[in-house]
């Protein structure tokens, strides 16, 4: 017994270092310099901080479209917009779903309807998308992404929230209308604080989806003002080349907040994903 398990562990360990070796690659090529870039070792010969500084700090990468804002414009541009989407859909598809759950809006269907929304490939709507927010007046715009991010988010958000409301108990929010809350009232201030692991786990989905969505900021926030750190770092593939050093770096820029959000609450996103499965 105790062999197998340290045969399990081994395999395991070799399992997760196949994954995370592009990473760890990634790592070692933020911190190369240019002539280094195409060498395949590792750990860098010469280790340098350039990649970072002109990501970061000067702009301007190597050429690239003439002058590069620092990323910090773009960082700030993915944090407002994916911050506020998170918020947005976790507080729509709260209420979508206690709808559903409590009183049964739409019978058997709605919800199934909501979760197929989520099985329709982002790129099937992307063209109306655009004609939209142009006939709107919100094409590349922050405005515009916030608004539209929801339709792609809120489906999983709301699944998210069904769950979680499935596990308290129904009296709970029928003593509060007995003690003379309104249905909001008993909603805002009874449910939804019972409710926290679930708003985490859907506003943690949210803020995630967001954060790392290239293919809609790519046509719907093209220009440098609204342009998100994602569709940014895609442009250090050009026509001369792959930029392999400031990509590296911007890339590791973007995974270090998905790092964080999963390290300080990956037990809470777990206990999130099962609620209502047990009762």
């Amino acid at each position: 017994m105790k062999s197998m398990s340290i045969i399990l562990t081994l395999i395991s360990w070799a399992i997760l270092i196949i994954y995370l070796l592009p990473f760890i690659w990634m790592i070692g090529v933020s911190f190369k310099p240019i002539g280094e870039w195409g060498e395949p070792h590792l750990i860098p010969k010469n280790p340098t901080l350039k990649n970072y500084v002109e990501v970061l700090v000067t702009g301007g990468i190597y050429g690239v479209r003439g002058h590069f804002p620092p990323a910090t414009h773009y960082l700030i541009n993915s944090i407002i917009t994916a911050s506020i989407v998170a918020l947005l859909t976790t507080l729509l598809g709260s209420m979508t779903a206690y709808a559903i759950q409590r009183y049964r809006a739409g019978g058997t269907t709605l919800a199934n309807w909501i979760l197929s929304l989520r099985m329709i490939p982002a790129v099937a709507i992307l063209l109306p998308l655009v004609v939209m927010t142009k006939s709107l007046g919100i094409y590349d715009s922050l405005l515009g992404l916030i608004l539209v991010y929801p339709i792609i988010a809120l489906p999983i958000t709301t699944w998210f929230m069904i769950g979680s409301f499935k596990s308290i108990p129904r009296n709970v929010d029928e003593a509060a209308l007995v003690d003379g809350c309104t249905e909001l009232q008993a909603f805002f201030l009874i449910v939804l604080p019972q409710s926290t692991i679930g708003l985490a786990t859907a506003a943690t989905f949210a803020f995630l989806f967001c954060w790392g969505e290239f293919l809609i900021p790519l046509l719907l926030a093209p220009s440098e003002s609204a342009m998100p750190l994602t569709v940014y770092a895609g442009y250090f593939a050009q026509q001369y080349g792959v930029l392999w050093g400031p990509m590296s770096a911007a890339a590791i820029i973007i995974a270090i907040p998905v790092i964080i959000i999963a390290v300080l609450i990956q037990k809470y996103i777990i206990r999130g994903l099962t609620l209502g499965f047990v009762r």
